[in-house]
């Protein structure tokens, strides 16, 4: 038997808001050593075109985590609740994106996270939760759609 809590498939978390932040995004462009200028400064975004600096591709994560803290914060579930991962055991497994897009400094997106479904591998040694997370704007609609593969190792004894 698995750790993962597999009467969530189908479900859902509950819709958050998350405000995009010009000067957290600043930060994680120049963290990750973004060299683009639209990433970090407002005359050159605007200049290409865009209404303040677009985030990366990679910050959808950072949004997918602020929107996780603000729900436990208000007292709801997360991804990780909803499924009933035990971290102690929890692996990271494939991740892809599909951008539709793109997010600048001071959109309100939504953010949702859906439990798409279980599995198991390696003969009953993991089992692994798919879960699909939306962020979308209440004009531009869906902006980036993310799926990822979480792994509980059920064989702690092995090496």
């Amino acid at each position: 038997m698995g750790l993962f809590n597999r009467s969530a498939a189908g479900q859902t978390t509950p819709p958050m808001s998350v405000t995009l932040e010009r000067g957290a995004m600043t930060f994680f462009a120049e963290t990750i050593g973004e060299t683009n200028p639209i990433h970090f400064d407002i005359a050159a975004a605007r200049a290409a075109g865009h209404p303040d600096i677009m985030a990366t591709a990679t910050y959808a994560v950072v949004v997918g985590t602020m929107a996780g803290k603000a729900l436990l914060r208000r007292g709801d579930p997360d991804q990780l609740a909803l499924i009933g991962a035990d971290t102690r055991y929890l692996l990271h497994g494939t991740e892809s994106y599909a951008y539709h897009g793109a997010m600048f400094a001071g959109d309100t997106v939504t953010v949702e996270t859906e439990v798409a479904g279980f599995a198991d591998a390696k003969g009953g040694k993991l089992e692994i939760a798919t879960l699909i997370q939306r962020i979308t704007h209440p004009d531009r609609g869906l902006l980036v759609e993310a799926r990822r593969d979480l792994i509980h190792r059920l064989d702690q004894g092995a090496a």
